[in-house]
């Protein structure tokens, strides 16, 4: 409850009411999206509930929601610790070979280019290595992980949207061969092209000779629930109570004359590219100085060790401010934005219906 009449009275007559709320969010809650290859949605909303009434034979209540966008910014691929390179190498259960894969980044976001560095050689440190070994396919399969906690649901599901082969004839030596994949990670709208430069954007006219857009009459597109950000309308690394996306790369190399070999490196895929991160990041530091400038530098420390929802309101509930009241009277009707001369009148075929804003 965050308002209520003074001590002793039933109701209280009023024209409006303004509450100041500070909610601080959970630190597991998952960001509003939808994900249009799962037919999976995650929306938030705030339920305010109004009672009213001089007495408790007249007593009425009704609820109101809202839709509230949660984003989050905790795998933008400018942080440090994705733009770090990553390597990982293994070797095939027989031993004749070592696989290497680099990866130059471990997040990225729509449009963002991203290659894999592969490295196949010999095991030289194998005393009964083979002499015909023989390199045929390299493929890179990048897939998405769908993952359920709730018992009605498939514990797990993969969905592959890429997936790309090179063909070889190649003659497997100690000194290896090297292939590098290159590709854009694909994109669901172009939401995020605003956040490039000017002189990135290609605006001269061109003549269009074939239409290049492909619609598929059998699918209909479900129009999106409120509160979902564009920016999150398509799949991006995400955990929560209820499920969790999660992507991965996979390198299979075929080998003749010798087992197979694969390997998986989990990356982060962020809703948001490069370009739009770098504008982000400076909204970030900005919203961090006005928050250590309203709470003091201690309030803001003790809130981001705080583990504890609840310790979180209660710290943040001294923030608040008063509620302020708007009585029956004429000043507090002209300060709502209401003409003066309707101040009193009553118009019995229009009546005034309560809401919240």
């Amino acid at each position: 409850m965050v308002y209520s009449p003074p001590m002793g009275l039933f109701h209280q007559e009023l024209l409006a009411l303004d509450i100041p709320v500070i909610l601080p969010l959970p630190r597991d809650m998952p960001p509003s999206s939808y994900f249009d290859n799962w037919g999976a949605t995650t929306t938030h909303h705030l339920f305010v509930k109004f009672t009213g009434g001089t007495s408790a034979e007249t007593e009425y209540s009704f609820l109101e929601s809202f839709a509230i966008p949660v984003k989050l910014y905790d795998t933008l691929p400018l942080y440090r610790q994705y733009n770090e390179p990553v390597e990982e190498v293994q070797i095939s259960s027989d031993n004749q070979l070592i696989l290497q894969v680099h990866l130059p980044v471990s997040s990225l976001g729509p449009r963002d280019p991203f290659t894999v560095d592969v490295q196949v050689k010999a095991n030289t440190l194998h005393n009964k290595r083979k002499k015909n070994l023989l390199v045929k396919q390299i493929t890179l399969q990048m897939r998405e992980v769908l993952e359920c906690y709730d018992g009605g649901l498939a514990p797990r599901k993969e969905n592959k949207f890429i997936s790309t082969s090179v063909e070889f004839d190649h003659h497997l030596t100690s000194e290896g061969m090297k292939h590098r994949f290159s590709f854009e990670f694909p994109h669901a709208n172009d939401a995020l092209i605003f956040f490039k430069k000017f002189s990135q954007r290609n605006l001269s006219p061109k003549v269009v000779n074939s239409a290049t857009a492909q619609f598929n009459r059998n699918k209909n597109f479900p129009k999106l629930a409120d509160g979902i950000p564009l920016t999150h309308v398509q799949g991006f690394t995400t955990i929560g109570k209820l499920f969790s996306l999660r992507y991965e790369i996979t390198v299979k190399v075929k080998i003749n004359h010798g087992k197979d070999i694969d390997l998986t490196i989990p990356i982060t895929v962020s809703p948001y590219d490069r370009d739009s991160s770098q504008y982000l990041l400076l909204w970030i530091r900005n919203e961090c100085m006005l928050a250590r400038d309203r709470f003091g530098k201690q309030t803001v420390h003790e809130i981001s060790h705080f583990h504890s929802h609840e310790d979180m309101q209660r710290l943040l509930n001294h923030y608040c401010g008063a509620p302020e009241l708007y009585y029956y009277q004429k000043d507090d009707w002209e300060s709502l934005g209401y003409d003066p001369r309707a101040f009193g009148k009553q118009d019995p075929g229009r009546p005034l219906a309560t809401y919240i804003d």
